[in-house]
């Protein structure tokens, strides 16, 4: 009876930690996949120069990363940390889902105002990619404060987010490259919007979950 109940305790850690990584690789995943699949979305309006499209699709996931990695910092320390990331992914994956239907528009409108192309694809990748990456770039830092207990725990816990989620950002970008890409480009990232938003309604549902039981276990200590 005794290791049962030791072993519950240690089951639930696993289980936590596990799900807290998957969450961390879809998002690599995803954030690998929509930089591939961004390339191959601008090109038509702005070319398939290197120093053109992949120059903007590249340094506009990079500076949108960058500014996600120090929102999620600020988020991570909120008490309702778990519903913000849930808003978050739900709103990167609604942008997504809508992202088909105003790329035409927003890339013509760009091009039409006769910006240089280097520009042109510039400003074409901040609006179409800024905001979800952003979003999506909260996940890692809310991910190392979840796991993190101790303090000396920190340094473990960063490297495990950023190994997994490095590794799931490999697989998406092999996948995306070789496979995806060759498929419907807009269908691809309407369906990943699809699955950001799913993700987030399972955090989202997990966190009502865990507030109700928080909330009869103090009805029932009163």
């Amino acid at each position: 009876m005794g290791q049962s109940k030791k072993a519950e305790p240690v089951n639930r850690s696993v289980l936590r930690t596990l799900t807290i990584v998957f969450i961390v690789c879809c998002c690599g995943w995803f954030t690998m996949e929509l930089e591939i699949l961004g390339v191959r979305v601008l090109s038509p309006y702005f070319g398939s120069a290197v120093y053109v499209v992949m120059g903007s699709v590249i340094g506009v996931f990079l500076l949108s990363l960058s500014a996600g990695y120090m929102f999620g910092g600020w988020l991570s320390r909120k008490a309702n940390s778990k519903l913000l990331l849930a808003f978050n992914l739900i709103a990167a994956g609604v942008w997504l889902c809508a992202m088909p239907f105003f790329t035409g528009p927003v890339c013509d409108g760009i091009f039409n105002i006769g910006l240089d192309e280097k520009w042109g694809s510039l400003i074409a990748a901040i609006i179409l990619f800024g905001i979800p990456t952003v979003l999506i770039g909260t996940v890692s830092p809310t991910a190392v404060r979840w796991l993190t207990k101790q303090a000396g725990d920190s340094g473990f816990n960063t490297g495990l987010v950023l190994a997994f989620s490095t590794a799931a950002s490999f697989a998406g970008c092999v996948v995306t490259a070789f496979y995806l890409i060759i498929l419907s480009v807009q269908r691809t990232i309407f369906a990943s919007g699809i699955a950001l938003v799913a993700l987030g309604g399972a955090i989202l549902l997990q966190a009502a979950i865990q507030g109700r039981k928080g909330t009869s276990n103090e009805l029932e200590e009163k």
